[in-house]
Parts: structure tokens; C-alpha cells; sequence
């Protein structure tokens, strides 16, 4: 008994060791749906002079709708969501800049960083409802 005792510690201690290899991580590819990928280069190319005319290229439902509770922004369709959100980046001169996009399921999230004309900075997360037809549904700008 005190043999098997023994020999398990020995294999206890022996496992607990510390490798030397050294741990590589293997970097994930990223295979967007076209959906997500409209919204990633709309994202990358953003230019506030333009703004809704790129975002009219992502392929939206007819009654989408955006809610920004931070800055109390709510808009419905295509002309709100225009004249709301997208006068807003007009008066803010909104620059963005897209940290990373991540797409789950029918949720495409967009981690930003954020710049208005008087320097004020904000990080910022976007989550796309996306509806079975590749549609954005839904945006929230948290």
C-alpha cells in the first residue's frame, strides 16, 4: 500500500512540472457573412462627410431600427435614421474607428472608438440584429 501511495505522489509531483514549451497561440480566421462584411467596410472606409450614403450600401429591412441611449438618439427607417443618427455625425463631425467585429449567430457586434470635432473620445460597442434574410433589423449603439 505504501508502494502505490508512493508511486501515485511520484506521478503527482512528475505531472505538476512546468513545461518549457512554449504556448503559441494560432490566430483565428475570420470568415464574415456578406451581411457582416458590408458593415465591417462601411466601418473601415467611414467618413462622416458621407456617412449615410455608405451605410445605405448594408442591406437593411425597410423598418430598421437604431437606439443610442447614451447620447439619446432613436430613430425608425431608412429617412429617420438619416436625418437623426446621421445628423448627429454631421454636427459631431463623427469619426470612427473600428477596433474589431465579431459575428455570432444573427449578431454582428462592432467594438469602435470613437472621435467627435472637439476631441471628446469614446469607446464604443454597436450590436446588429440581422434578420434570416441578411438584413440589418435592429442596431444598438452602446
Amino acid at each position: 500500500m505504501k508502494k502505490i501511495i508512493l508511486t501515485i505522489s511520484i506521478i503527482f509531483i512528475l505531472s505538476c512540472e512546468s513545461t518549457t514549451k512554449s504556448v503559441e497561440t494560432i490566430p483565428a480566421t475570420k470568415v464574415l457573412s456578406p451581411t457582416a462584411a458590408a458593415i465591417k467596410y462601411y466601418k473601415d472606409t467611414f467618413q462622416w462627410q458621407n456617412g449615410f450614403e455608405s451605410w445605405s450600401k448594408v442591406p437593411t429591412t425597410e423598418d430598421y431600427h437604431m437606439l443610442a441611449p447614451n447620447l439619446g438618439l432613436e430613430a425608425k427607417g431608412a429617412k429617420e435614421i438619416e436625418e437623426v443618427i446621421f445628423g448627429f455625425v454631421n454636427e459631431t463631425e463623427l469619426k470612427q474607428e473600428l477596433v474589431d467585429i465579431v459575428e455570432h449567430g444573427n449578431y454582428i457586434t462592432c467594438f469602435l472608438k470613437i472621435t467627435t470635432k472637439t476631441g471628446e473620445t469614446m469607446d464604443v460597442v454597436e450590436v446588429f440584429l440581422v434578420d434570416d434574410d441578411g438584413k440589418v433589423k435592429n442596431i444598438w449603439a452602446l
